[in-house]
């Protein structure tokens, strides 16, 4: 396949064809899998904003996708019946390029994170102060300050979305046979690997279309797509594209060109990261309000968290956590926060991901 037969101005499955005209891509594992994570991010965000206490266990279920899991989630537009019988959760994908201790711990956190929010919105009808749950302005704060829903919904971002897409799909997915199809499909299975990524980023046949350098489309992107974008103006150009070369390289069978258009892709989805990592604590320093302050900063400790995935800058736990000690670690967290913590924390990313 040539690889000027391929368009950024047509959608992706188009493109791939076999001998009778059909299309060769099956993105829709990746595009559920996406789902599951705006369904989870319904149930956290509409939750709060509804005055309505959480329930861990049916965080949960839905991270899980155990129980009536999407099922309690009904009047959110979902296709929950779809969601509900995908043979995969969002908690199989957590992290699952690491070991197993990894896992569990990325696990445990989400747990422990499922927790805390159930226990903080109980405190819905008070002010959000020092050793007190509440709310502050229009966002749901724990006792030490942190906006928990946006730390769970930014950390997720990287245990799943980057890390499912770059370390495993990306990475160990290219290993994947490509000599023969699928039973029952007209796709190789590195051929699907690749698809599921892509779906898995966005919902859209051509990544961001209808979007500007400063608009949004008329659909926003959710996650680690639409950061990417917001975030990485240089490099979510690249992204498209890649994905279009990297297929028409797996048709080919030119290993070397898959391996070289993933790692652009893993790249610049980690620099985005790192990025709005340090937009959000630009944020703190700017905003003119404790409550804004404490959403950007909420929202800074879930992108950190997520560093932790970024592999092609050699990011690892241990830096992630390190930061997120300095910074937010102390009995106060937020309350606590100063304009050297949050230098610090700058300085360290900066350092990593080789941002000037």
């Amino acid at each position: 396949m040539e690889y000027s037969a391929v368009s950024t101005s047509k959608g992706y499955s188009e493109q791939f064809v076999d001998v009778e005209g059909n299309t060769t891509v099956s993105k829709e594992e990746g595009t559920l899998g996406l789902k599951m994570f705006q369904a989870l991010n319904y149930y956290i965000t509409n939750s709060v904003s509804t005055g309505t206490p959480i329930d861990a266990s049916i965080a949960s279920s839905i991270a899980y996708n155990t129980g009536n899991g999407f099922l309690d989630l009904t009047g959110s537009g979902y296709d929950l019946s779809a969601l509900s019988g995908a043979d995969f959760s969002i908690m199989d994908r957590v992290a699952s390029s690491r070991s197993n201790s990894e896992i569990e711990a990325a696990q445990a956190n989400l747990e422990l994170l499922f927790a805390k929010l159930e226990a903080a919105s109980q405190s819905l009808g008070m002010t959000a102060e020092i050793n007190q749950a509440g709310k502050l302005g229009n966002y749901l704060l724990d006792e030490q300050g942190i906006e928990l829903a946006q730390v769970l919904q930014k950390s997720l971002i990287g245990a799943y979305q980057l890390d499912y897409i770059g370390n495993v799909l990306l990475t160990t997915g290219l290993s994947a046979d490509n000599s023969t199809l699928v039973s029952s499909e007209n796709f190789t299975a590195l051929e699907h690997n690749w698809d599921v990524a892509y779906g898995m980023l966005t919902k859209k046949e051509i990544y961001l279309d209808g979007y500007t350098e400063s608009q949004k489309g008329e659909v926003s992107e959710f996650g680690l797509g639409a950061y990417l974008w917001e975030y990485n103006k240089s490099g979510y150009p690249l992204i498209y594209p890649a994905f279009l070369r990297g297929r028409v390289a797996i048709v080919n069978n030119d290993l070397t060109e898959v391996e070289k258009q993933a790692n652009i892709i893993k790249a610049e989805m980690e620099k985005a990261l790192a990025n709005a990592a340090l937009g959000y604590l630009g944020k703190w320093r700017t905003a003119d309000s404790d409550d804004r302050r404490a959403h950007a900063i909420a929202e800074g400790i879930g992108f950190i968290y997520s560093l932790r995935y970024a592999t092609t800058f050699n990011a690892d736990a241990t830096f992630s956590d390190l930061i997120l000690l300095n910074l937010v670690g102390s009995a106060n967290g937020f309350w606590d926060l100063d304009a050297a913590k949050i230098s610090a924390a700058e300085t360290a990313i900066k350092a990593k991901f080789n941002i000037q």
